[in-house]
């Protein structure tokens, strides 16, 4: 057996990469704003089990079913019922509000009600696919104790985002959760942003330490049209909620 000095050796070497994630895991993200400002954001969020359209609409309320399509490239017609197979990815827009201390957060949505034998920590990363953390989400609604929750209760899920421009240009920010096996370069190629721009904003020193589960904020080129997607009901509106959750590489003049 190898004396004990070699095995904590091996054994510190086997947990330093959760240690690194735990270290990190009071902020899921560290989207910065300049200045207070509203604007659109999305998160890919990966869905834990099979759902639909509607299901996540209702799950997170902060859009409407036109643009939760709109968002992902669906058809208007796409049913609320359409399938979506566990693991897969949909973007989920919201609105962001950059307020008085630098911190980019949703908009006093998504608001979930706490169903029985619920934690924080599995809302924050079961449900909510650690974009946010348990103390993120106790900070946000005054919790105290956060193993002290009840049944019923709704909380506000502050959702990491972002409205700064990058390089002087307008971007939507995207918040990415890293999967196994993901690389810096290709996340950016992925997403149509440069890689050394991808590192800068999220102050990533050396790609090699890339960690599954690291929330990125991705800078999409184009601006996303600003709207109040909380009130878009109105199927008159159709071809506005369209415009306003799909984005392109072409700069807009307001």
């Amino acid at each position: 057996m190898p004396p004990l000095a070699v095995r904590l050796a091996a054994l510190a070497a086997a947990l330093l990469p959760l240690l690194l994630l735990l270290a990190a895991s009071a902020s899921a993200a560290n989207f910065t704003c300049s200045a207070p400002a509203s604007c659109q954001s999305a998160i890919v969020y990966t869905a834990p089990n099979a759902t639909t359209y509607g299901e996540l609409v209702a799950r997170f309320n902060t859009t409407t079913l036109l643009g939760l399509l709109g968002a992902n490239n669906l058809p208007d017609s796409t049913s609320s019922t359409k399938a979506i197979p566990a693991k897969s990815t949909v973007r989920i827009p919201f609105p962001c509000l950059c307020a008085n201390n630098n911190v980019g957060q949703s908009d006093r949505h998504p608001i979930y009600v706490v169903q029985p034998e619920d934690g924080l920590d599995h809302i924050a990363r079961e449900v909510f696919n650690a974009f946010v953390t348990y103390q993120e989400i106790a900070a946000a609604n005054n919790i105290s104790d956060p193993n002290k929750i009840l049944i019923g209760q709704t909380l506000w899920i502050p959702l990491p985002c972002s409205c700064d421009k990058v390089d002087d240009s307008d971007v939507m920010h995207l918040a990415y959760s890293v999967a196994s096996g993901e690389s810096t370069s290709g996340i950016a190629a992925k997403y149509g942003v440069s890689e050394p721009t991808l590192l800068r904003i999220n102050e990533i020193s050396d790609p090699k330490k890339l960690l599954q589960g690291q929330i990125l904020d991705i800078p999409l080129p184009g601006k996303f049209f600003p709207a109040s997607i909380r009130f878009l009901q109105s199927c008159d509106l159709r071809i506005m909620v369209r415009v306003n959750f799909q984005w392109t590489s072409r700069t807009t003049k307001e």
